[in-house]
Order: C-alpha cells, then sequence, then structure tokens
C-alpha cells in the first residue's frame, strides 16, 4: 500500500476537501445528474483515503506506536514488555563507538534497578512527520523527544533520540537501532548515563 495514502500527509486531506467543496458547489448550481457525478467520485475517494489512513497501519505510525509501547513499558518498568518491542539484536549509538546488545541483554540491564530506584517517570513526545527518514520498504527511522524524569526530585534528564525500526520476518517492525542526541543540537550525539 503506497505510504501517501496509508499514512497521508495533510494536504492529501486539505485538496481532496477542496474539490469536494467546488464540486459540491457546482452540483448545487447546476442541479443535474452529471454535476453530481464528480461530487460523488470525490466523496468516495475521501472517504477510501480515510478508512485506509484509519486502518491500515504504515510503517512510519507502526514505528511511532512502538516507541510509545517502549516508553510506557520504561514508565512501569516491565523490561519484558520493553524487549518485546527490540528486534533479537540491536544497536546503540551514543557518543562513542555504536554498542552491540540482545535482547536479553537490554532485559537484564542494570538500568532497569536505577529506573526503579530512582522512581524515573519516561515520557516521549514530538512525533514528527518531518523527522522521518525512510530508507527502504523494511526500515524507517524516526526522531523525537523523551525525558526520565525522577518522581521524588523532579530532576529531568531530556534527550533526542533517532530509533531505527526494520520489518521482522514476522512481518512487524521492531528496533534494530537508537542514537541519543542532544535535545537542543539533534546532531550531537549525548550517552545515556551508565549504558550500555
Amino acid at each position: 500500500m503506497p505510504t501517501f495514502i496509508s499514512d497521508p500527509p495533510q494536504i492529501v486531506y486539505i485538496v481532496l476537501g477542496v474539490c469536494l467543496v467546488v464540486s459540491g458547489a457546482i452540483a448545487a448550481q447546476k442541479q443535474d445528474r452529471r454535476a453530481i457525478l464528480p461530487f460523488v467520485a470525490v466523496f468516495f475517494a475521501m472517504l477510501a483515503v480515510f478508512l485506509i489512513d484509519k486502518f491500515i497501519e504504515s510503517p512510519r505510525e507502526e514505528s511511532v506506536r512502538r516507541a510509545q509501547m517502549m516508553a510506557a513499558a520504561a514508565d512501569a518498568n516491565h523490561p519484558d514488555a520493553f524487549v518485546a518491542q527490540v528486534a533479537d539484536t540491536f544497536e546503540y549509538r551514543g557518543d562513542g563507538e555504536p554498542k552491540k546488545l540482545t535482547r536479553e541483554q537490554m532485559k537484564s540491564h542494570h538500568i532497569w534497578s536505577q529506573l526503579r530506584q530512582f522512581d524515573v517517570h519516561v515520557a516521549v513526545w514530538e512525533f514528527s512527520r518531518d523527522d522521518v527518514k525512510v530508507i527502504d520498504d523494511n526500515t524507517v527511522e524516526i526522531g523525537f523527544m523523551a525525558k526520565g524524569e525522577g518522581r521524588g526530585s523532579g530532576k529531568q534528564v531530556p534527550l533526542y533520540i533517532r530509533a531505527t525500526f526494520t520489518r521482522q520476518s514476522n512481518g512487524e517492525f521492531k528496533l534494530t537501532a537508537f542514537g541519543t542526541y542532544d535535545p537542543l543540537d539533534h546532531n550531537k550525539p549525548l550517552k545515556i548515563d551508565q549504558f550500555p
């Protein structure tokens, strides 16, 4: 399914909406069958785009949903739910050499005890369409903001994250790489303390 239909940009709805209004005005003015056909065609085209957009998830939408699920799992301190969104192996890019980790290494990493100890609230936001890079049909990279905040202390650690999701053999997109960057300079790598 082409992405411009399964995940249409707002301009598609705007163009279809303008066409609908114009064809509706012409049909109302002429009031004959030939004039109403374009209005009906545009109406059904807009309905089809809306239904496809609503019920068929694009790679970008699936990647965003999985990143949000990972943040919710980290916030609730559920390593199993977190690694369910991760490929068998993935790569972390901080401020040094990229490091490869397995799903099991991530699940048993000491970062989970730190999140528990400091009662950290994890949140993600700002999943902009402008921050999406489609590498190929099976790989998409998304950028978004994230933060960890101590519930008791109020201390925040904001990050900008670029995450790569790749289609697995079962058809699902899973995290295969991610990098952390300065929240103000998205090109400056910033390592997560004591990770990996």
